[in-house]
């Protein structure tokens, strides 16, 4: 592990009144106080509500604009037998948000119900042209877009010409020009007054199977033979989306994954029983989720067909749980392979470019599923926008990744008379255009970028506090859980601490690591020849509890160091 130079920032510690309050009132060690407060937590009511998140306070999914609609339109369909088709996003939030509706669909009843996922390479990104050629061979009477569609303006318009009825389900933001006639539910729509924009796809979907099954229930189409189901099971699903897609894990995505983890913890689905006893997981966190899980239903997506996934979340049978588990790893292991590859390709080019404000490399050797991952290593490592494109039978396209001073959504959007697609986010998109447009496409990136970032960006590492070793004991790290799940928008508390002072022992030549005092270790993974070249003064470590062949320890993991 190389450790890029960054900008210790300490959070301002809160009164010291308000931190012993709070201390006091909740019982709670003053440092966890202290981090509570600075997250903007100000409240006893915030905070209890935040420490024990409750179902009770999702809010109406009516609250969307067009739900109504949605709602009704479903209705019909279910009665009247119509042929259902949802069409989902080769990702993970997309994988389980398909998996979800299509789920509670079949628990309505719903014979005539499909999905489609079209494939990366094949067909692109959602509803394009190509997948709506799909559709249309369907026959599908609804379609039902989940984790897509919402710059699909002509492809909806093409489904409904040949009498299909749509419903899109999306969370991305929204372009003006693009935006799809008909019915909409996006936090992110122009003209949707839903106060949470932050939801993910899944949850989005979670929230249209949550006001259907209130509408079925007014009907009376729930019975002893047909009955109402539990929700709470599909959470697990929503978790996994929502951890999945870098969503801030606050307000009703930290609801829905607090309740997720718990329903894969205590009640697993067979997919989630066959991924725990692959990957030797004990308790599932949204880290098991983020490092674990989620890479693997990435990967047929990235490099196979990602309908093969929904079928594996979905599975009742053992035997095929456990091939498709041991298929997705295999191809996690390949897309593995091919980043590794990729990277040292990457990197080649990145040199060559090493002046520039932003790096934009483009090879056929680029694998267009792996270019994101690519991107985001070579943003660790670089701390600069960087775009990575596959050339392909007289096509470029892939994607991107930014640091928090530059929105490349936005960018792309002003470079959008060059290209022929585009979308995502402000820190995460993707983009296609012709070779031919590449230099104009790349003078006005670069020229954007010296026109908007400031001459010197140093990436800043935000620390919560700093840590003596005598202070650290299993109440401490007990009540430092309790702010979990840990992700965007609520990382994992990051402290600074003293070099110890003797020596440490190298595991496997890659890996250094202390034991202190009791049952305290540091652990610092891949950073060997790091520390044995100069030993740093200071470590920026994570605190968690390890469980390794019996032994039981409080463990510090090196995040960053300052020499």
């Amino acid at each position: 592990m190389e450790f890029l130079k960054k900008q210790w920032n300490h959070s301002s510690n809160a009164d010291v009144e308000k931190v012993k309050h709070l201390s006091d009132e909740l019982r709670m060690h003053p440092l966890v106080a202290d981090i509570l407060l600075g997250r903007g937590f100000k409240t006893i009511k915030d905070i209890q509500s935040f420490l024990e998140p409750n179902l009770n306070n999702l809010r109406d999914p009516f609250q969307f604009r067009h739900m109504n609609l949605a709602v009704e339109l479903l209705q019909d369909a279910i009665v009247n037998n119509w042929q259902i088709i949802i069409l989902g996003d080769y990702d993970v939030d997309g994988i389980t948000a398909t998996a979800l509706v299509l789920d509670f669909l079949k628990s309505c009843g719903v014979e005539k119900v499909d999905y489609f996922i079209p494939n990366r390479i094949k067909h692109g990104y959602g509803l394009t042209e190509a997948s709506t050629d799909i559709l249309l061979e369907r026959n599908a009477d609804l379609v039902i877009t989940v984790d897509n569609g919402i710059t699909a303006a002509g492809e909806i318009h093409r489904l409904n010409d040949a009498g299909i009825k749509t419903i899109v389900t999306d969370h991305h933001l929204a372009d003006a020009d693009l935006l799809p006639s008909g019915i909409v539910i996006n936090p992110n729509h122009p003209e949707c007054e839903y106060s949470f924009k932050k939801i993910s796809g899944c949850g989005v979907a979670l929230k249209l199977v949550m006001a259907l099954r209130k509408s079925l229930r007014k009907l009376d189409w729930w019975t002893s033979a047909r009955p109402e189901p539990n929700l709470r099971n599909s959470l697990d699903l929503a978790a996994l989306g929502t951890v999945a897609d870098v969503v801030p894990l606050l307000d009703e995505n930290r609801i829905i994954t607090y309740h997720g983890l718990k329903v894969m913890n205590d009640n697993p689905r067979l997919a989630i029983q066959v991924l725990k006893k692959l990957k030797k997981v004990e308790t599932i966190t949204s880290r098991t989720l983020a490092f674990q899980f989620a890479p693997l239903m990435n990967a047929a997506g990235r490099l196979k067909d990602a309908d093969i996934a929904v079928r594996f979340l979905l599975s009742n049978d053992r035997q095929e749980a456990e091939e498709i588990a041991i298929m997705l790893d295999s191809t996690n292991a390949e897309r593995r392979e091919k980043e590794s590859e990729m990277i040292q390709i990457a990197l080649k080019l990145a040199d060559e470019q090493k002046n520039n404000r932003a790096l934009i490399l483009v090879s056929p050797d680029f694998h267009e599923g792996v270019n994101g991952i690519v991107a985001t290593r070579l943003v660790e490592n670089f701390n600069k926008p960087v775009l990575v494109l596959s050339e392909n039978e007289g096509k470029i396209k892939g994607s991107g990744r930014s640091i928090p001073e530059f929105n490349l959504k936005e960018v792309l959007s002003d470079c959008s008379d060059l290209l022929e697609r585009f979308g995502g986010h402000a820190a995460a998109a993707g983009c296609s255009l012709i070779p031919e447009n590449l230099k104009a496409f790349r003078d006005r990136f670069i020229a954007l970028c010296d026109e908007r970032l400031p001459v010197s960006v140093i990436p800043k590492l935000q620390l919560d506090g700093t840590l003596d070793y005598p202070e650290l004991n299993e109440q401490f790290v007990k009540q430092l859980n309790r702010l979990q799940p840990f992700g965007e928008g609520n990382p994992e508390p990051l402290f600074s601490v003293d070099t110890p002072e003797g020596p440490f022992s190298s595991l496997k030549q890659k890996h250094v690591k202390w034991n202190l005092q009791g049952n305290v270790e540091i652990i610092g993974w891949n950073c060997s020849e790091t520390f044995t070249n100069s030993l740093p003064s200071q470590l920026a470590v994570n605190l968690g509890f390890n469980e390794f062949q019996g032994k039981h320890s409080i463990q510090l993991t090196i995040q960053d160091i300052q020499i």
